[in-house]
């Protein structure tokens, strides 16, 4: 093999699996904000950002130490960087300081900035961030199964964002779940002829996959929801569009791929018996019609949970290990990953995280934002570091003497 082809292939972002090790380059970015006001109280926030071609960048991932920032030879300099970045406040200035010291999701202009929409680049990051903490909860001793339910809407539910810079051939969109694709085509679904069972009872039986083996769907509430009319039944979200898709599926949908079906039924149940979802946000969680009806997640709804969460996540986590793909490096005769991006680098140390026996855990300080990693089966460890649990336990204490001191 010529010199010219041996140094074409070394230039290359390889992950090695022989050695088990990732890497990849970029560079440290100019950043700034610009602010437009839209109206009263209401403001754009762009990014602007350009790459810093004097100060390049090194990565590299292994399975102990995470996607790493190194230096050129490969001496670690910064472990953990998706620690990290799910540890970032969601505000401007620390997603800002982020990407100026580890670069961007995506190779950017060295020669003019370019422009980012603050709100669909805060998305990416929630998205990510959602991910990694929805496969830890899930493999926590003692499951949070409304932290899990509320991280499982988001990242199913939220609004799609899509980035393109003037760099990137084509833009990048955050994961179009097949769930969404069935609830889109919901008015192309016929519906199931039900003048017979209309006539001799008052209800659908349903093949129910959440409540088996049947369960009975009343013909009123039915009607009543599909039609808008809210003639005999009335409750808040009734005549939300999505409900009304969901219950329109939940009924005449019954050959839909498993995924989507345990999804649906799922979704059916939760609003049914739970209340109805308005909104999903990072920031502000599930937004019901009204006060949800929390006693009523049961056994069933839980395990059908987990089930979806599976789902979303295995969907959320392939979609963006695109930027991820398979080369033999003849000059080393090994098989290789090549990693194209920045965003692809930290979904693959997603991909290779081992939530069976470790897995990230808020630290329980509330003056602190850390995730740290930690063993499963240690369901005692709470804080990131001996200084947020004296921290705390002083907090505590001035909080009890205070309370003493009252009476």
């Amino acid at each position: 093999m010529s010199e010219i082809e041996n140094i074409a292939l070394e230039n290359e972002n390889f992950f090695n699996l022989g050695n088990d090790y990732f890497s990849l380059y970029g560079y440290r970015c100019f950043t700034g904000v610009d602010v437009v006001n839209l109206s009263p109280g209401e403001m754009r926030h762009t990014l602007k950002i350009q790459s810093d071609e004097q100060n390049e960048l090194h990565y590299a991932f292994s399975g102990s130490n995470g996607l790493c920032r190194t230096t050129p030879m490969g001496s670690v300099r910064k472990e953990n960087l998706l620690s990290e970045l799910i540890s970032l406040p969601n505000e401007v200035d620390s997603i800002r300081s982020f990407f100026e010291e580890n670069g961007f999701f995506f190779p950017v202009s060295k020669a003019e900035y370019e422009e980012i929409d603050i709100h669909s680049l805060t998305e990416v990051v929630n998205h990510i961030k959602a991910t990694v903490l929805l496969m830890s909860e899930i493999e926590e001793p003692n499951r949070n199964y409304e932290k899990i339910l509320y991280l499982t809407l988001y990242l199913l539910l939220s609004e799609r964002v899509s980035i393109k810079l003037n760099s990137m051939s084509k833009p990048y969109s955050t994961c179009y779940h097949g769930f969404i694709k069935t609830l889109e085509k919901a008015s192309s679904v016929p519906e199931i002829d039900g003048t017979k069972e209309g006539f001799e009872s008052e209800t659908y039986i349903i093949n129910d996959s959440v409540y088996k083996p049947t369960y009975d769907l009343n013909i009123e509430e039915y009607q009543d929801i599909i039609s808008g009319s809210s003639l005999t039944n009335r409750y808040p979200g009734m005549n939300d569009l999505r409900y009304k898709d969901i219950v329109y599926l939940y009924r005449n949908a019954p050959n839909e791929t498993p995924a989507a079906r345990i999804t649906i039924d799922f979704l059916f149940h939760l609003m049914r018996k739970v209340g109805v979802v308005s909104k999903v946000t990072y920031e502000n969680g599930i937004e019901f019609y009204d006060k949800p009806a929390i006693e009523n997640f049961d056994d069933n709804l839980k395990q059908a949970l987990i089930i979806v969460a599976k789902i979303v996540l295995n969907e959320e986590i392939n979609s963006n290990l695109s930027g991820i793909v398979p080369r033999f490096v003849a000059s080393k005769m090994e098989p290789s990953w090549k990693a194209t991006n920045l965003l692809s680098a930290l979904y693959f140390s997603i991909f290779y995280m081992r939530p069976g026996s470790e897995i990230y855990r808020e630290c329980a300080n509330p003056a602190c934002n850390n995730h740290f990693l930690v063993k499963t089966s240690n369901g005692r460890k709470k804080y990131c570091s001996p200084n947020c649990r004296n921290a705390t336990a002083q907090r505590n204490h001035r909080k009890k003497v205070k309370k003493m001191a009252q009476k």
